[in-house]
């Protein structure tokens, strides 16, 4: 392997690498919207609350669908 094709595969890995860290964070801050998602749940009494609330849970469900995807292609 010359020197170029080192290089280049060091830059691919060192890429890879902060996609990895990137979706970590994501799925963190995202795991932290859920919970809070659940605890508002657990307190909110007033129905139109409680269907905002249900939509946010299925989109973050959706939203860590499609990081967990990611996370797999890579």
């Amino acid at each position: 392997m010359n020197l170029l094709a080192k290089r280049e595969e060091k830059e691919r890995i060192k890429r890879k690498e902060k996609e990895r860290a990137q979706l970590r964070d994501d799925m963190q801050r995202l795991e932290a919207e859920i919970r809070r998602n659940e605890s508002l749940f657990n307190i909110v009494t007033d129905e139109n609350l409680i269907e905002a609330l249900i939509f946010e849970q299925s989109a973050n469900e959706a939203r860590m669908n499609y990081l967990l995807q990611q996370a797999r292609s890579i």
